[in-house]
């Protein structure tokens, strides 16, 4: 009945913690929710709100005129040579008229201006979609860094293990034994190193993602490190360089620009006021209707249309600059990514070879086949080999990445 007792109260305990840890641990953070979030993410949201302004400028460049209507009222006496002083008022309605397509010319600049900033935000947003996937991949490398340090500490313990034992049955020097412990003190830091660094990356990539970094060191990142999947062909993509959010937003520059210009050639025309006037004097009422009409003699917005037409070249040769750069861009992105690919595939065989070197030189050690020297002579190239593959791996990776999304294609 005790041992009962207690099972029951173990698995309680166990049942009320277990929630606990699943919440602190979260679900793991994959190549495909580092997508997700990255849409959402703070410095995406900054630049969907920033969009939202042209929005609000777009809904607002439809009204009838950037000038009120103007009332103007007047009150007072009529001073009569006969000494009487009646009463005297006037009224006075302005209603302002654009003229030569103004409204339209406003509402097509604001639409065009719109169309620029929706597709800037999009570039911005891709931006941090990049960040966030060159961080993600960036932890994955720290997390195998990770592992690679616990098996060289792991391997450290065993040939100090071997050492000591050698050496109080007489066989190996004290020297041994003293390099075995020297080597096993630098592993371990060199792994306390990495974990470090892994747990610095993990909460860099959790605040750009817009998660909480407390419990970093909780949240698991899974995944490959490099990508799945080949990228499109270089001419595909060189094909699609005009869907580029860089290329489109200077495209749509350009568009604005123009639009610009005709709303400064529509401000040429002037505002016409259609006036209403109603008066009382003397007893008597009068009504006035008539027209006010600015003679643009002195300022025909000459310096705005000049500008808005220099304004239109500046934007259609960054266009220019901005789509040969891009292509520029991609091939370069293509070419790294050819000779990541080519340096991974000549590094790939040795890691089978680099793990048995390591067993086999350990296991020698172990049965006084070899000295310590050249055990740690062998450990020390295959520790440079490891580096050297996860580093091939990582720079492929992020060729990679950058590669998919220049040519605007989804990660998974």
């Amino acid at each position: 009945m005790r041992r009962l007792f207690v099972s029951f109260s173990l698995a309680l305990h166990l049942s009320l913690l277990a929630p606990a840890a699943v919440l602190a641990a979260g679900p793991p953070l994959t190549r495909a929710r580092v997508v997700e979030l990255a849409r959402a993410a703070p410095a995406s949201r900054v630049a969907t709100a920033e969009a939202g302004v042209a929005r609000a400028a777009t809904s607002a460049a439809g009204v009838l005129s950037l000038e009120n209507p103007v009332l103007t009222g007047m009150g007072g006496v009529r001073l009569n040579p006969d000494g009487s002083k009646p009463a005297a008022a006037s009224a006075s309605l302005e209603w302002p008229i654009e003229l030569g397509g103004q409204r339209g010319e406003r509402i097509a600049a604001a639409g065009a201006e719109q169309r620029a900033a929706e597709i800037h935000a999009e570039g911005a947003r891709r931006g941090v979609l990049l960040a966030a996937l060159l961080q993600h991949a960036l932890v994955l490398r720290d997390e195998r860094q990770v592992q690679l340090a616990r098996a060289r500490v792991a391997l450290a313990e065993r040939l100090h293990a071997a050492a000591e034992r050698q050496h109080k049955a007489g066989e190996v020097p004290e020297v041994d034994v003293t390099l075995a412990l020297l080597q096993r003190g630098r592993d371990v830091a060199a792994a306390e190193a990495a974990e470090g660094a892994r747990d610095a990356d993990k909460a860099a990539l959790l605040a750009l993602l817009g998660l909480p970094s407390s419990g970093a060191q909780d949240v698991p990142v899974e995944g490959p490190l490099v990508p799945p999947g080949e990228p499109p062909p270089l001419a595909s993509i060189l094909g699609d360089v005009g869907g580029r959010p860089d290329v489109g937003a200077a495209e749509a520059s350009v568009d604005a620009a123009r639009a610009k210009l005709e709303r400064e050639r529509a401000a040429r025309w002037p505002t016409v006021s259609v006036i209403a006037q109603a008066e009382h004097d003397d007893g008597a009422n009068i009504g006035l209707l008539g027209l006010a009409v600015p003679l643009p003699l002195f300022n025909a917005n000459r310096a705005g249309t000049a500008t808005a037409a220099a304004e239109v070249a500046v934007a259609r040769a960054r266009a220019d600059a901005a789509r040969a750069g891009a292509v520029g861009q991609i091939h370069q992105l293509h070419a790294r990514y050819v000779a990541t690919r080519e340096a991974l595939r000549a590094l790939t065989p040795t890691a089978a070879l680099m793990e048995r070197a390591a067993s086999i030189s350990a296991r020698g050690y172990e049965l006084g086949e070899k000295d310590l020297a050249s055990v740690l002579l062998v450990r020390r190239e295959v520790i440079e080999a490891e580096a050297a593959l996860l580093e091939a791996e990582h720079a492929h990776a992020v060729a990679k990445i950058e590669l998919l999304v220049a040519a605007g294609r989804g990660l998974r």
